[in-house]
C-alpha cells in the first residue's frame, strides 16, 4: 500500500512538473481565434447554414503561424461556404487575404494551414465567413477581433 502511494505521489509530481511549462509558455498566451455563423439571405439571419472558423498563434507584430481555418457547411441549400482571414496593419490598412471554399456539399467542414506575414505589421486579425453560389458572394460575417499581443 505504502510503495503504490509513493508511486502515485512520485507520478503527480512529475506531470506536474511537465504541466506547469506547457500552460505557462508564451506561445500559449498567445493564441487566438475567430468565428462566425454563416447565413443565407433568403432563409433569413436566423438560419444558420454554416460555419467560419480560425485560429492561429501570434508569432511577433509582423506575423501570424499556426494559421487553421474551416469552412462548414451544415445545411443542402444549393450554396457553400468559405472562410479567409483577415488582418489590420498599422496606419489603419485592411489586409483581405484570399477566400478558401467548402465545396464538398452539405455536412461536410474543409480545413487548411497556413501562416501570415506582412512588413507592415499586422496589428489584428479575424476571420470572415461568406455563402456563396458559384463566385457570387450571397452573405457576409464577421468573427471576433484579436489584437497582436507585440
Amino acid at each position: 500500500m505504502r510503495h503504490r502511494y509513493r508511486y502515485s505521489a512520485l507520478l503527480c509530481s512529475a506531470v506536474a512538473l511537465v504541466a506547469i511549462p506547457l500552460t505557462a509558455s508564451p506561445a500559449a498566451a498567445a493564441e487566438a481565434s475567430s468565428s462566425c455563423g454563416v447565413t443565407h439571405p433568403v432563409l433569413g439571419p436566423i438560419v444558420i447554414t454554416g460555419e467560419a472558423l480560425g485560429g492561429w498563434n501570434w508569432a511577433s507584430a509582423n506575423a501570424l503561424t499556426s494559421v487553421h481555418l474551416e469552412a462548414k457547411d451544415t445545411k443542402a441549400d444549393g450554396a457553400h461556404p468559405a472562410v479567409r482571414l483577415v488582418t489590420q496593419r498599422r496606419g489603419e490598412d485592411i489586409h483581405y487575404w484570399s477566400w478558401h471554399h467548402n465545396t464538398k456539399g452539405s455536412d461536410t467542414t474543409d480545413s487548411w494551414d497556413t501562416s501570415a506575414s506582412d512588413t507592415a505589421g499586422i496589428t489584428t486579425a479575424w476571420i470572415q465567413g461568406g455563402l456563396f453560389d458559384g463566385s457570387t458572394r450571397l452573405s457576409l460575417c464577421t468573427g471576433a477581433k484579436k489584437v497582436n499581443p507585440d
